[in-house]
């Protein structure tokens, strides 16, 4: 050790002897071989884009055929029919001219709420029709009514 005595330090009492290790222990590898770095599994966060985009149809088109056969089931309360026939139409519409999926769902809500329409409008003219018949009938052609129906 007489090479390291000073070892570049001006002080040489902060030298200190450096003990070599003479019998250190080896450890070879077993059969297991090292094939190097493990590979490392990266996430990457998916992209987003708008839902009406995601191979799913668009949201006009599902609100209009809904709206749409409401329309056709609420023909009963006409001015109901009348107005869920005009939204259905309106959502129908604005989903062929933004050209996104669902323009079949879009044409049959279109067609429906043009049904509910009509169905509204005939429901109207049958009542005022009725309601105007009904209100010109007086008592006394109301009971020969009632006999003729139970003559036969």
């Amino acid at each position: 050790m007489s090479g390291f005595e000073n070892n570049g330090f001006d002080n040489a009492e902060t030298v200190e002897t450096i003990e070599t290790v003479e019998n250190a222990e080896t450890i070879e590898p077993g059969p297991q071989t090292y094939s190097g770095p493990a590979e490392e599994t990266v996430y990457s966060a998916p992209e987003y884009s708008e839902p009406a985009n995601e191979g799913g149809t668009s949201v006009f088109a599902i609100i209009s055929l809904v709206i749409g056969i409401l329309s056709i089931v609420c023909c009963c309360s006409q001015w109901i029919s009348i107005l869920f026939g005009v939204a259905a139409i309106v959502l129908g519409i604005l989903s062929i001219n933004k050209e996104e999926e669902g323009r079949g769902m879009a044409i049959a809500g279109i067609i429906c709420g043009g049904v509910g329409i009509v169905f509204g409008i005939i429901g109207i003219i049958v009542g005022a029709v009725g309601g105007a018949a009904a209100s010109s009938l007086d008592s006394d052609s109301v009971e020969e009514l009632i006999e003729r129906l139970q003559d036969i």
